[in-house]
């Protein structure tokens, strides 16, 4: 009888090893993209080969307006959008001060009978430092700690120049790249460039399916874009030189 249930048991921890093993390789995703030539002239055609077990597709063909490196997934990295950080970090501070300082002493001497407190204004600063903040609440800010200083009236170039700008979403020039979407059940795609240099070509595969990568998709569905951090997903690239 022990016998009999220890076969039971053995059997029922192999089918439980063998439905972990195929989740995980479920959970897997890898792709690759081969080239049929990675040297061509202008306008000259190129055919990618393209595998993997990806649910989605999408290539980026390096050129302008095309550069995984510049697209939104890349630029925002997954973290909430449109959330803008200006900080004043100490270095820029300590960048700051010799300059305040002398414009202080310049503006005491010609106002003796309303001076300002250096020392308060320089430790009103110190209260910013590694803080986030809106560049108009920056600005607003430093407008308060020195009000009657004339040289500080626009202080959103004050912010500009000593804040650092840690917005999540920063637009490259030009808007963000776009790649185009693949259809998996015919995973080829032929690309002609218009210019010559070299151009590395990406592809990238997710198990997030019914996501619009081409033309605005990523912008226009942003939920879907942020949340594909939550997916499993994967890069392959390869370098075209055109002459």
């Amino acid at each position: 009888m022990k016998t009999k249930y220890s076969i039971y048991i053995l059997m029922l921890l192999t089918l439980l090893f063998s439905f972990t093993s195929c989740q995980e390789d479920e959970l897997d995703t890898w792709v690759s993209i081969e080239a049929d030539k990675t040297e061509v002239a202008i306008n000259e055609a190129v055919t990618f080969k393209i595998a993997g077990n990806a649910e989605t597709y999408v290539v980026y063909t390096g050129d302008f307006g095309h550069d995984f490196a510049k697209s939104y997934l890349v630029i925002t990295e997954g973290k909430k959008i449109d959330q803008e950080e200006y900080v004043l970090t100490q270095a820029s501070l300590d960048t700051w001060i010799p300059f305040l300082t002398a414009e202080i002493i310049a503006y005491n001497l010609l106002n003796p009978k309303a001076p300002l407190d250096a020392d308060a204004i320089i430790a009103g600063l110190e209260a910013l430092v590694d803080k986030p903040y809106y560049k108009d609440t920056a600005a607003n800010r430093i407008r308060e700690l020195m009000p009657t200083l004339k040289t500080y009236t626009d202080c959103g170039n004050l912010v500009v120049t000593y804040f650092t700008n840690k917005s999540v979403l920063l637009t490259p020039v030009g808007g963000f790249s776009t790649g185009v979407a693949l259809n998996r059940n015919n995973l080829t795609y032929t690309y002609s460039f218009k210019l010559a240099g070299t151009y590395v070509v990406t592809l990238l595969g997710t198990n997030l399916s019914n996501k619009d990568y081409s033309g605005s998709g990523y912008i226009d569905d942003r939920t879907s874009s942020a949340s594909e951090y939550n997916y499993n997903r994967n890069t392959a690239t390869v370098t075209i030189v055109v002459k």
